[in-house]
């Protein structure tokens, strides 16, 4: 866990330009959760191919090859290329995969709503400008959906070109041109960080402090799902989440999301990184019986 912590930490550490914003008290329209079902949800009747359990993809940032190689970010593990992404996306497109929303994830824990066996979710955490600069126009070119989480105190500020040389952020107030592909959600308004004890500021914090800070976020962005800063949480982090009318949770541990799962605040995802092969990846989304 501590190396999955600090894989996702480096990326803030590696590059420059990270300055956070006040909030200017903007509110970003809630997308429509409904989408239209492809005829392979409407026609599931064979057993065998309804999902018993789902995987959820963690992405973070992404760039090119020889960028990534001139930025020296070889073994930044949160960072992938724009290659290997197009490679799994293709997978998933030829192999038939159906890419469901959170809210059909939800749906699907609680019994409401049948999946295909070949279901996955795809999220990315943190809200980098590399998500609609590279994953945007590929995952819209295979028509599949995706959730970012976002971190609020970054979403102000000039819109910028992407720089490659700098680590940037998606504006709140761009984020209606990439609704089409991408739902945004909550990972914490300002409490992405950790203390000197090496503690998530989302348990080490005041419970007063906890529920401003995740209402902020809700609010400005509609949210309805966090994902956990660094996975850290507790059992008064799960409680300030239902006090705040928050429906689901993320972490960063690798797993399966099951129906009728009872652990809707604690979720598992499993982490995509550079060195995970497309032998690994089948491994994860082709789930056996």
């Amino acid at each position: 866990m501590n190396k999955i912590i600090a894989i996702i930490t480096c990326i803030f550490l590696t590059f420059t330009g990270c300055s956070s914003v006040k909030s200017s008290g903007n509110q970003l329209n809630k997308q429509d959760d409904k989408k239209e079902v492809s005829s392979k949800v409407d026609n599931l009747q064979n057993q065998n191919d309804i999902a018993d359990k789902i995987p959820v993809l963690m992405y973070h940032h992404i760039m090119e090859p020889n960028h990534i190689k001139e930025m020296k970010q070889e073994q930044n593990s949160s960072v992938i290329s724009n290659i290997q992404f197009e490679e799994q996306m293709k997978f998933l497109h030829d192999n038939g995969f159906y890419v469901a929303t959170l809210h059909e994830l939800k749906e699907f824990i609680e019994g409401k709503k049948e999946l295909p066996k070949k279901t996955v979710v795809i999220t990315f955490d943190d809200g980098y400008l590399s998500n609609v600069t590279y994953a945007y126009p590929i995952l819209k070119k295979y028509d599949f959906k995706a959730t970012i989480f976002m971190i609020g105190t970054y979403m102000f500020g000039d819109t910028a070109e992407y720089d490659f040389k700098k680590l940037q952020f998606l504006k709140l107030k761009d984020l209606n041109k990439y609704k089409d592909v991408f739902s945004f959600e909550s990972h914490t308004y300002d409490l992405h960080r950790l203390n000197d004890n090496n503690e998530g500021l989302l348990i080490a914090s005041s419970k007063k402090d906890v529920l401003n800070d995740i209402t902020k976020n809700k609010e400005l962005l509609g949210a309805k799902y966090l994902a956990y800063p660094f996975g850290k949480r507790n059992p008064s982090a799960i409680k300030a989440l239902k006090e705040t009318n928050h429906e689901m949770a993320f972490t960063i541990e690798n797993g399966y999301v099951t129906k009728d799962s009872n652990k809707i605040y604690e979720l598992p995802r499993f982490g995509i990184l550079p060195d995970t092969s497309m032998e690994e990846f089948k491994k994860i989304v082709l789930i056996k019986k």
